[in-house]
């Protein structure tokens, strides 16, 4: 069999989900034509799908290989790179192909998602642009260029975009929600009667649910509805609960455990020529306007939410195996912290940093904060705190989709607030000086003050452009994307209380957590 006539029959056996008969397939072509990149990207992709790691990027480098020549090879290629997070290859690929003059779904389709994968928002941006032009009634691309320029600052554009991507395809209800979220309701011009009339649809799946009942409580939320908001959030976080089965305890026992497991942070502060700067805090708890604050000056740069470091944990051989999140906080002792942190140092330079500051804003950092500081004894780790009511009401507010399940349920949300308490006090009783705590609402009342201490903390010299954080152009990928383009703003403090009623089974364990 050729070289081609593999290629025509490789789809099929995808499709009927025999990748072992598509690997024999394959590998068996390339012993006759071992450089095909054709052959070789479906190698990659193969090989990516069984679980072989290695043999993915052995495969997707040589499909690589010749951009100019195989465009389409080399964009899958780049693509599959960037998902094993290696993005200096994935981006080298990406670029080399010429977007103006292909006409291509496919390869621009690919490359798009490489751009965004590896935080190329702007480039990503532009593919999305060129993409629509080719396919502009495609609602995926359309919803792909919303989101792009969502995290570019082009509000007005994305939520015309996200309005056009509503209209069909599986992202319709996931583009309403993000239409929603960068609109303003009004009681002349919101979008409550179209979304009343999608959720009454019949066959609804759960996830569209969701998405369309967090949609209706943020119009409703905009309009000052507070108990209608509150009920559609509800609506939301019921039907996310129906998509999978949770209990937040073996989250909170995998806490204890690390408490346990980890007594003191063992390294003293040592001075780099490229310091990371981790910003850790419970999700929507406003790292993002810390990290617009502390970024918008020359010699920092931030790397958004990036999970580096967890992967870079998890590579130790110590977690083979292990899914388990007691199991894995058991044996965190028995980590090689130096490999770990030789490993993150590495992922930073894939992303192009190799000096300054570089700010790490994964909110799961919290649970690692003092690994991190054995780890990197050169980065600087600051705990964003909030108020547990206005924290605990921003999550359950927010569809995180596939993410942070205890924010589903009040009563998860309260006792997975209470454990992250528990072991940012724990951390920053061992800290030496390694981890300072911030709290949210000092950061919005006194701006200046809290930046100024924050950047001695780093070691930095201060910079009166971090108070022009508002025109920092830089791209944002997380839910607060459309909030930081907006001068500081103190309505978000004391939100809780316009649902005192519907938290009132929850807020005596809440307000148990106030600090003194």
């Amino acid at each position: 069999m050729t070289s081609e006539e593999t290629l025509r029959l490789l789809p099929q056996l995808l499709r009927d989900g025999d990748f072992r008969g598509a690997e024999q397939r394959v590998l068996t072509a390339l012993e006759s034509d071992p450089v095909h990149p054709g052959l070789n990207a479906f190698a990659a992709f193969i090989s990516a799908n069984l679980n072989k790691r290695d043999e993915a990027i052995r495969f997707a480098r040589k499909a690589a290989a010749q951009p100019g020549k195989f465009p389409r090879p080399a964009a899958q290629a780049a693509n599959l790179l960037a998902q094993f997070r290696l993005y200096d290859e994935a981006l080298s690929a990406a670029r080399s192909i010429d977007i103006e003059t292909t006409s291509d779904p496919v390869i621009l389709d690919q490359i798009g998602a490489c751009f965004t994968t590896s935080s190329a928002h702007q480039e990503a941006r532009e593919v999305y642009a060129r993409l629509t032009q080719i396919v502009p009634d495609e609602p995926r691309c359309r919803f792909n260029l919303a989101a792009a320029q969502r995290y570019n600052g082009e509000l007005e554009e994305a939520a015309r975009n996200f309005d056009l991507a509503s209209k069909a395809g599986p992202q319709a209800a996931e583009a309403a929600y993000a239409r929603s979220l960068l609109t303003k309701a009004a009681p002349d011009r919101n979008y409550i009667d179209e979304l009343a009339v999608r959720l009454s649809s019949p066959g609804l799946d759960d996830l569209s649910r969701a998405a369309l009942s967090y949609a209706m409580g943020k119009e409703f939320e905009d309009l000052g509805k507070w108990s209608e908001a509150f009920d559609a959030w509800t609506n939301g976080a019921r039907a996310m609960r129906q998509t999978r089965p949770y209990s937040v305890e073996p989250e909170i026992n995998a806490i204890d455990e690390t408490i346990r497991a980890w007594p003191s942070i063992s390294r003293d502060y040592q001075r780099s020529e490229l310091t990371p700067v981790f910003i850790v805090s419970l999700p929507r708890a406003g790292s993002t306007l810390l990290d617009r604050i502390l970024s918008n000056r020359n010699d920092v740069v931030s790397a958004g939410e990036t999970e580096d470091f967890i992967v870079s944990l998890l590579e130790d051989p110590v977690f083979a195996g292990l899914r388990d999140p007691v199991e894995i906080a058991q044996q965190t002792p028995a980590a090689d912290m130096s490999g770990v942190g030789q490993r993150y140092r590495d992922a930073l330079h894939r992303r192009g940093h190799r000096h300054g500051y570089v700010i790490d804003k994964t909110p799961t950092n919290f649970l690692y904060a003092g690994l991190i500081a054995d780890a990197l004894p050169e980065a600087r780790i600051i705990h964003l705190d909030r108020d547990p009511r206005d924290a605990a009401i921003a999550t359950y507010k927010t569809l995180f989709r596939d993410r942070y399940f205890w924010s589903y349920d009040l009563q998860s949300i309260a006792a997975y607030l209470s454990a992250v308490q528990r072991l940012m006090q724990h951390w920053l009783s061992g800290a030496a000086g390694r981890i300072e705590r911030l709290a949210y609402e000092d950061l919005v009342q006194n701006t200046e003050a809290e930046a100024r201490r924050l950047t001695r903390f780093i070691g930095m010299d201060w910079d009166p452009a971090c108070l022009d954080f508002a025109g920092n152009r830089a791209a944002v990928a997380t839910a607060s994307a459309e909030h930081v383009r907006r001068p500081v703003y103190a309505s978000s403090i004391g939100h809780w209380k316009h649902f005192k009623d519907q938290l009132a089974a929850t807020l005596p364990a809440l307000d148990a957590m106030v600090p003194n």
